[in-house]
């Protein structure tokens, strides 16, 4: 027996992963140590109220030229609207789950995502969006827009999105659209208020 062996006990070695964070007001840029693979991930198994950040970045949206460096930054964990990793690991085979890909658009102010939610085998979308315990929703295939703030639209491979912050879900495509999410919002009037809404004029 090698005495030296790998102890089978001891914790995972972290691995640095750049995130961008973005809340309703701040994005901040950093790296963070997990052992998790996906952005989504890193996020769900968090048990702390804050996200730890090291080497990080923080610009204010009004005033994206007052960009502010530290060594670490703590983030909110309930004001985190959305986060997208450098890079996004594929999913451990053994806890995949057979799941179908819908397309949806959702509204977090002051952005808007459209992209491709993946939801169980069998189930409706409203189960696999709504109906379900992690805080942070997975979204493929994404393009991020803000009216407010145009500079900051984007596309990202994989996004987390907080779920309970999100103002409007709605299913654009899906195998099954008798399964629409009509019984939370009437189609029409999310797709209007997805496309049209601007901010309101000030004085």
């Amino acid at each position: 027996m090698n005495a030296f062996a790998a102890d089978p006990f001891a914790p995972e070695s972290l691995t640095p992963v750049r995130l961008d964070i973005y809340t309703s007001a701040y994005r901040v840029s950093g790296s963070f140590g997990t052992r998790f693979r996906r952005v989504a991930e890193i996020l769900n198994q968090l048990t702390a109220p804050h996200l730890v950040l090291s080497q990080a970045t923080v610009s204010e949206y009004d005033d994206p030229h007052a960009t502010l460096g530290a060594h670490q930054v703590f983030v909110a964990l309930d004001e985190i609207v959305m986060c997208i990793a450098a890079t996004d690991g594929e999913p451990n085979p053994e806890m995949q789950i057979p799941k179908r890909p819908i397309k949806a658009q959702l509204a977090i102010p002051p952005f808007r995502l459209t992209g491709t939610v993946h939801v169980p085998q069998g189930s409706r979308p409203v189960d696999g969006l709504l109906n379900v315990s992690e805080r942070f929703l997975p979204v493929t295939e994404v393009t991020i827009t803000c009216a407010a703030h145009p500079e900051l639209g984007r596309t990202a491979g994989a996004v987390a999105v907080r779920r309970s912050l999100a103002h409007v879900i709605l299913i654009s495509d899906d195998e099954r659209p008798d399964e629409l999410l009509a019984d939370v919002l009437d189609e029409r009037t999310a797709q209007t208020w997805l496309s049209s809404r601007e901010p309101a004029p000030e004085g």
